[in-house]
């Protein structure tokens, strides 16, 4: 079963596509499409959808997990991240794939045992998981922000499905 982790944002969207193998999952890809060179809105909201939409038609996930937009304050920064998590959602809509919303703090909490955890923290836990080999990759990781937060999403999501299908057997 291949999960694809999204962690929206209209200048930074980052995935990370993580396969579960029998007693591993390995990360199959994850990039942040930085849209530093498009002159407006519309130009990155395309740009977001044109190369998200190519790397979902290729990678086909089962599920797609996308970090909910959580803004106290700035209206406009929620805003914008709700306009690329729209663009996430139409694509899986499209490929009819099932998505699941992440909330930061569970996400934070899930990891670290605590809702408020700097992303370094979130980094530390993941690299445990590389370092055990319970997380192979095959490429540089190259590690930015927004990539480890979109793995912490689908690996999330790894780990509540292998924990369904115990259950179930």
């Amino acid at each position: 079963m291949k999960i694809l982790g999204i962690d929206p944002g209209i200048n930074n969207l980052a995935y990370a596509l993580l396969e579960i193998k029998n007693d591993y999952y390995e990360l199959k890809d994850w990039q942040t499409l930085n849209t530093k060179k498009c002159k407006n809105v519309t130009e990155k909201l395309a740009y977001l959808f044109n190369n998200l939409k190519d790397f979902i038609k290729d990678s086909k996930p089962d599920i797609i997990g996308i970090e909910e937009t959580f803004t106290k304050t700035y209206s406009k920064a929620g805003s914008r991240l709700s306009q690329a998590q729209a663009i996430a959602l139409l694509i899986a809509g499209l490929y009819n794939i099932p998505v699941k919303f992440l909330n930061p703090l569970e996400i934070k909490k899930f990891l670290t045992q605590y809702g408020k955890a700097e992303k370094e923290e979130i980094f530390h836990i993941l690299n445990l998981f590389f370092k055990e080999g319970l997380i192979k990759y095959q490429f540089d990781l190259n590690p930015d922000p927004h990539k480890i937060d979109a793995l912490a999403i689908a690996l999330i999501l790894a780990l509540e499905i292998n924990s369904q299908n115990a259950l179930s057997t």
